[in-house]
């Protein structure tokens, strides 16, 4: 279940008092990029802006793209910046909810080590394990001549650490739906096909029964996610029951 946004604070904060909220924030990065520490002040300053309180406005992932851009004109990874801001450096009070974001709270919980890439030598072994190919779907992916995107099966914003037994090699396309799919996730990751899909194969709905359900969705104003999970509870439940009594 995503969290829910709070009511804005009606009680705004003065410049000075909002400021000193922000600089306690920003003095108390571990990032070791300059870079980075400007793109972490530039959402701070848009999630916390002038004349609000605590909570703070709700504000949309096209707010912070254009604060980013604002300073970072063309910046391509904006919410990978969202997540350390999150993760590596705590601050767990920036909760997102959809494609919306909300400064509920300024306390900083524990650090964690900033992220660093996992090295080549140890890319190419985990890939290679693995059969030079794709975990999820199997695809072909190059071991030369190429950067080795490396995922997270945990991700390290649940707890997931970078020793190899939790790492593993998607191809683009997987990778992507990966972390879509583990955006505000809260089930159990050791039971996911997508951490885990040697032993518990991801699901990937064609397309037309994806249109279908849609248009379910519009037809009774639901939420797909909803039907979805009505129907195929419902066809499971058939399924269960023709297989207990198959006469």
């Amino acid at each position: 279940m995503l969290p829910n946004h709070l009511p804005p604070s009606t009680l705004p904060l003065s410049t000075s008092q909002r400021d000193d909220e922000i600089n306690k924030i920003v003095n108390g990065f571990v990032t070791p990029s300059r870079a980075n520490s400007e793109i972490y002040r530039a959402v701070l300053e848009r999630v916390l802006p002038i004349g609000a309180g605590i909570p703070g406005p709700v504000v949309t992932e096209d707010d912070l793209r254009q604060a980013v851009e604002a300073i970072k004109p063309g910046y391509k990874d904006v919410f990978r910046r969202v997540r350390e801001l999150q993760g590596e450096e705590g601050l767990t009070g920036l909760v997102k909810q959809g494609t919306s974001y909300q400064l509920q709270h300024t306390a900083i919980a524990a650090k964690r080590e900033p992220r660093r890439a996992v090295p080549d030598k140890a890319a190419q072994k985990v890939l290679l394990a693995q059969g030079s190919q794709c975990t999820v779907c199997r695809a072909p992916v190059a071991t030369q001549g190429t950067k080795i995107d490396v995922d997270h099966r945990v991700p390290r914003l649940r707890g997931g650490n970078s020793h190899e037994t939790n790492l593993q090699v998607l191809c683009r396309s997987c990778n992507i739906a990966k972390s879509t799919q583990c955006s505000n996730c809260t089930l159990d990751c050791n039971t996911c096909g997508w951490a885990f899909p040697e032993q518990y194969r991801p699901i990937k709905l064609n397309p037309n029964l994806v249109l279908q359900i849609n248009d379910l969705a519009r037809n009774s104003n639901r939420s797909p996610d909803d039907v979805a999970n009505e129907h195929m509870q419902k066809a499971l439940d058939r399924l269960r029951e023709s297989a207990q009594d198959p006469e």
